[in-house]
């Protein structure tokens, strides 16, 4: 009779452990913050979209965005590509082993002196997902000292950049790091190449690590992601995309299942 009783709780218990995100991480960064958003990865029903960005005379540059760790970053970032803001626009800071600046909209003026004092003049909090992390091709939104201040200038990572992290930022110097909202998926090279390249040297501060030649991307768009099957090689991750971005059962989950099943060998048994 007991065990008829527990039957329905366990199954309750089964159902809500199992509905509840991977990777959760509610709760680790401390109090809410006015203009920081902390967030969860989440099974958005579709793949991330893509960016693809044409660098004229330096070639492709594809990145998927996180649209399931950092909704708002990349609906910023999609809302202001789909119009073409970011066609015309320029790298203005470029640093080797470091990362490859642009989305600041002064660049088409052709004058170097207020490149990267521009924006889209609509700010959107700091998105933090510690799921996406600054690895190597990881992009992130720039912004001033206050966290809230991010518009429409990003980066690209050149190598693995995790001290710009907010959780080791935050536990080295209690300052909020930056907003990862994708990685590059396919010309990696080509961003490594414009972090590379020829900028003006130090004793022309005001244009301290600012191309020397013109940077543009000529266009950006995005385009729909598809999940593939695949190798390590294919898609970077070795397992199937849709099925690594579901939620999977946790312990207590795999508990619950355990003890109803055998529940039911011993009802069965005892009949």
């Amino acid at each position: 009779m007991r065990s008829v009783v527990l039957l329905p709780i366990l199954l309750v218990l089964t159902l809500l452990t199992a509905a509840a995100p991977a990777g959760s991480i509610s709760g680790e960064e401390g109090p809410e913050e006015d203009g920081v958003i902390y967030t969860e990865p989440q099974d958005i029903g579709r793949p991330n979209r893509i960016a693809v960005i044409d660098v004229t005379g330096w070639g492709i540059i594809k990145i998927e965005l996180y649209e399931n760790m950092t909704p708002l970053t990349t609906k910023n970032f999609i809302d202001l590509a789909s119009v073409g803001f970011y066609d015309g626009i320029k790298f203005h800071r470029c640093i080797d082993d470091f990362v490859a600046q642009t989305g600041d909209p002064n660049t088409k003026n052709n004058n170097p002196y207020d490149d990267g004092s521009g924006g889209s003049g609509r700010t959107i909090p700091l998105e933090i997902c510690r799921n996406a992390s600054h690895i190597d091709g990881a992009v992130g939104m720039a912004r001033a000292a206050d966290p809230a201040t991010a518009e429409s200038q990003f980066y690209i990572c050149d190598g693995p950049q995790h001290g710009l992290d907010d959780w080791v930022r935050m536990d080295s110097s209690g300052s909020h790091g930056y907003a990862v909202f994708g990685v590059v998926i396919e010309g990696l090279d080509v961003a490594k190449a414009i972090a590379a390249c020829e900028t003006y040297p130090s004793y022309r501060p005001l244009l301290d690590d600012h191309p020397v030649d013109d940077i543009t991307m000529r266009k950006v768009w995005i385009e729909d992601g598809v999940w593939k099957n695949g190798t390590e090689e294919e898609n970077g991750t070795g397992k199937d995309r849709r099925a690594s971005e579901l939620p999977w059962p946790g312990t207590a989950s795999i508990i619950s299942f355990i003890t109803i099943f055998a529940i039911l060998v011993m009802r069965r048994k005892g009949r």
